[in-house]
């Protein structure tokens, strides 16, 4: 048997191949021999019918069979001969045929995984990143832990202003439609907040309890969902209600509330948190910082396009998943999801690209994550759940989702070895 091997763009190869035929013609007889045994043909008893009846009955059947066995012959040998070849995608075979001479010829494409020729990592100038932690940000925290307990009393009194918490019924009409009007009895919102239409934030400056007021919005004639561009919708807003948020003071009885015995406990808390949070993001600047130095001169636009592909999905069934939790059914129309598959590619690349770097020196580092470590992954995930470990574990091997725990935990040592061979600490 001889191959040729050609290396194309975007890490995808050809192979061509030929067979000689007396390697066909032996192949072909134990295929058929194959056949005898469990063949039943008419006038012979089971297994002693001639090889020429056997050829006759089953010729295609048999040249099928043959097809794809000296198709597997020549790949494996291919493989095993080419150590550095790692196909991504199965083999399509392109042509496969036997010749006059009684040989075979094949060829046959694939996408590979790239092997990439890295930088040394030693002398990379990493950014500072200081953990410092200020009282300003200790403080911008207190504020958010008081905005958390923040409580809302009545101020029917008070005229109607940005950052009053509004409870009224709500009508919406669109102009020309025959769809139902939009009704909401007992709405509550605050006045001023982005989610709320600009119109009805407007009419409600000055609003007293007990008001019905109006307000008109006008979509846009390019808006992107046809059955509202152009048209104007109605709002009708009966006041039932005003409310006004009261802060608690920020001293040792707020601490108390979330089970702390002090402000300074609190304070602690929270500095504690931040100095986390510090870690995570020099972790992740860091990365970047390393994988920039180790992808220079890569080009994102030569990978393999099942990876892309790949990636792209990825991100497109997070953003639907996203849609679905927040109510939106993804089939609904209002996504055009090509467009947006197409603006996601360009991150989609990069990302692929970081995990075929990271991917390449876990392999070079011989990185191996103890099963210790992934069993108390899996146990902290099924106590949160509330189940038994063994359980759990035994559903996520069930899934086929263990596997991808274990890259998760690969890729993740290898960052922090590839981060330490930069000169950075890993925490």
């Amino acid at each position: 048997m001889s191959y040729t091997l050609s290396r194309l763009a975007n890490n995808s190869v050809e192979i061509t191949a030929e067979v000689d035929a007396d390697v066909v013609a032996n192949e072909r007889s134990q295929i058929v021999k194959g056949f005898s045994r469990q063949a039943r043909i008419p006038g012979f008893r089971p297994g002693k019918a001639p090889a020429s009846a056997i050829r006759a009955r089953y010729a295609e059947d048999i040249e099928k069979e043959l097809r794809e066995h000296l198709a597997g012959v020549v790949l494996r040998e291919v493989f095993e001969t080419e150590e550095d070849l790692e196909p991504l995608t199965h083999p399509e075979l392109k042509d496969a045929e036997f010749g006059d001479d009684g040989g075979f010829r094949m060829t046959a494409a694939m996408e590979t995984r790239p092997r990439y020729d890295l930088p040394e990592l030693e002398g990379i100038a990493l950014p500072e990143v200081s953990l410092d932690v200020a009282e300003a940000e200790i403080a911008a925290e207190l504020d958010k832990v008081a905005e958390e307990h923040a409580t809302w009393e009545p101020a029917d009194d008070e005229p109607g202003a940005d950052g009053l918490l509004v409870e009224a019924d709500l009508i919406g009409t669109m102009e020309d439609s025959d769809e139902e009007p939009y009704d909401e009895k007992d709405a509550r919102f605050v006045i001023g907040q982005e989610s709320v239409p600009e119109q009805i934030n407007e009419a409600l400056q000055g609003a007293k309890v007990g008001e019905q007021l109006v307000a008109e919005k006008r979509f846009p004639d390019d808006d992107e969902n046809q059955n509202r561009a152009g048209k104007t919708v109605r709002y009708t807003i009966d006041v039932k209600g005003l409310k006004k948020k009261v802060l608690p003071e920020i001293d040792d009885e707020l601490a108390k509330t979330i089970g702390l015995e002090s402000l300074d406990d609190l304070k602690e808390r929270i500095s504690e948190m931040l100095i986390r949070d510090k870690r995570v993001e020099r972790r992740e600047q860091w990365r970047r910082t390393v994988l920039d130095h180790l992808e220079e001169g890569l080009d994102v636009n030569e990978l393999p396009p099942s990876l892309v592909s790949s990636a792209v999905q990825e991100d497109l069934s997070r953003f639907a998943y996203s849609m679905a939790m927040q109510g939106v059914d993804p089939e609904s129309g209002e996504v055009d999801w090509q467009e947006l598959g197409a603006r996601m590619e360009p991150g989609a690349r990069r990302r692929a690209l970081d995990m075929l770097i990271l991917e390449q020196l876990a392999e070079t580092w011989e990185i191996n994550v103890p099963e210790s470590e992934v069993d108390a992954f899996v146990a902290s995930e099924a106590h949160r759940l509330g189940i038994p470990p063994a359980e759990h574990k035994a559903h996520l091997a069930k899934e086929n989702r263990l596997d991808g725990i274990r890259h998760s935990a690969r890729i993740s040592s290898t960052i922090n070895e590839m981060i330490r061979r930069a000169g950075g600490e890993v925490d």
